[in-house]
């Protein structure tokens, strides 16, 4: 299939129909989206990195790192902090986006 289409740049509207055609055939045709400007652009591997950063972060404000804490109040460190759980969360994040879903709070639940 082959498609040309017009870019009016007197025409704001008609310029972000043109933008959001684009987009709609390239999800369709190529499966990934046009990038925009405001958005963040990231691998797996640097968001897994970003989780264990913040769930270290959660931990320390939390006073967490006191071994004895999690000992005897906590799951093992390993299973909020570590690289499993971080790369299963991942995986599932990125699956869902792939699939073009939008993510919200109740999408997703790890169960151990």
């Amino acid at each position: 299939m082959k498609m040309v289409i017009c870019f009016d740049t007197e025409d704001n509207k008609g310029m972000e129909n043109a933008i959001k055609m684009v987009d709609h055939l390239a999800m369709e045709y190529k499966n990934r989206r046009i990038r925009n400007q405001g958005d963040a652009y990231f691998g797996k591997i640097e968001f897994i990195k970003m989780l264990r950063i913040f769930a270290g972060e959660i931990a320390k404000a939390q006073g967490l790192e006191n071994p004895n804490l999690l000992e005897t109040r906590h799951r093992e460190k390993e299973d909020w902090e570590g690289l499993r759980f971080s790369k299963q969360f991942a995986d599932k994040i990125f699956d869902e986006k792939r699939m073009g879903r939008k993510i919200g709070t109740s999408t997703f639940s790890i169960k151990p």
